[in-house]
């Protein structure tokens, strides 16, 4: 049996995609292979388990991985509604659900077609805690990046915070023009130090989310400044740390506490990592095992809410309602079908 985890090999303008590649890493036996997740069809063809997380997808005909690949798909991200509109796509995340979801709005869309689907946070919030007692910084540290990069008036804004000034990092990836194995070999290493820098900062600000989660998960002092915090992608990041707008920095005398809710964090720390700890203990979905009474219930329980939303949605669509809506997110083939 090998192991696999997935890393972005398209767009490469993103450390935080490598990061999410490192999250998985950790669950799985040393020698476990990256993989190009735009490429998931081309894995290897012998017995593998796979976990899935991340960002779904650029491009779509390279997937679903194999059959002889057994996926654990959690933390799941699904960027553009068209992907589920292929059946074939549909039924290979039916085969293998439930589905974890890393924001509300991959959850619902999951469920509306049908695929069993639950909430289970992002896989970055499980990196190990820092150990306060040892090689702590003084360092402020400002992580910003190039695919969406600060606004000057912004980052003069936080710069009247601390006069002193402050490290700024980017997360933009190393290497980007070499072939795969030399991109994931370059960027893991460099994904672990920026780790370990974060690890031992005072505080740190960031636009990146897959900075500011893997901060939340070390307990590091965090805050998220976004141009827009009701994206639905940041729903991850709700009630654990302060998320400030552009225009409300910009409104701001003094920056707010740098508090993690330690509570919530901690328990949805735990809960991913004994789901993916048992999916890679028996190399498949763990909510299937029918020993787990209580994974299993909720798989159950999960099967009759897809449902419930598919029927619900089809049936408000027949009647007439949010056509033009429904029929752009979930395509009038699905819907009448």
């Amino acid at each position: 049996m090998k192991y696999y985890y997935q890393i972005e090999g398209l767009r490469r303008n993103n450390l935080g995609d490598v990061l999410q590649g490192l999250a998985a890493q950790q669950f799985l036996p040393n020698d476990a292979i990256p993989v190009d997740r735009e490429m998931l069809s081309l894995v290897a063809n012998e017995p593998g388990f796979l976990i899935g997380n991340g960002w779904y997808q650029h491009e779509f005909d390279k997937f679903p991985p194999p059959p002889n690949i057994t996926p654990f798909y959690i933390s799941v991200h699904i960027a553009k509604s068209d992907f589920l509109k292929i059946k074939n796509v549909r039924d290979h995340f039916k085969l293998n659900a439930p589905i974890g979801c890393r924001d509300i709005k991959t959850l619902w869309l999951l469920r509306g077609f049908g695929v069993p689907a639950y909430y289970s946070s992002c896989l970055t919030l499980t990196f190990k805690n820092r150990n306060l007692g040892e090689n702590l910084k003084d360092e402020i540290i400002w992580v910003d990046n190039i695919d969406h990069p600060i606004p000057k008036n912004i980052e003069k804004k936080i710069l009247d915070f601390f006069p002193n000034g402050f490290t700024k990092i980017s997360h933009d990836p190393l290497s980007r023009m070499s072939d795969f194995e030399s991109y994931v070999s370059d960027n893991i290493e460099f994904a672990k130090q920026l780790i370990e820098r974060y690890n031992s900062a005072k505080l740190v600000l960031t636009t990146k989310i897959h900075c500011a989660l893997p901060c939340i998960g070390m307990g590091v002092p965090v805050i998220l400044i976004h141009p827009n915090p009701a994206d639905p992608r940041l729903s991850v990041m709700n009630n654990l740390i302060s998320i400030i707008s552009y225009d409300d920095l910009l409104n701001l005398t003094e920056l707010p506490n740098a508090e993690i809710n330690l509570n919530k964090s901690g328990k949805i720390k735990n809960k991913l990592s004994n789901l993916v700890n048992l999916a890679v203990k028996s190399n498949k979905n763990p909510f299937t095992n029918k020993s787990n009474l209580n994974l299993y219930n909720k798989f159950k329980l999960y099967i009759i809410i897809s449902n419930f939303t598919s029927f619900g949605l089809k049936t408000v669509y027949k009647i007439g309602f949010f056509k033009q809506t429904f029929e752009r997110v979930f395509g009038k083939e699905y819907l009448i079908g």
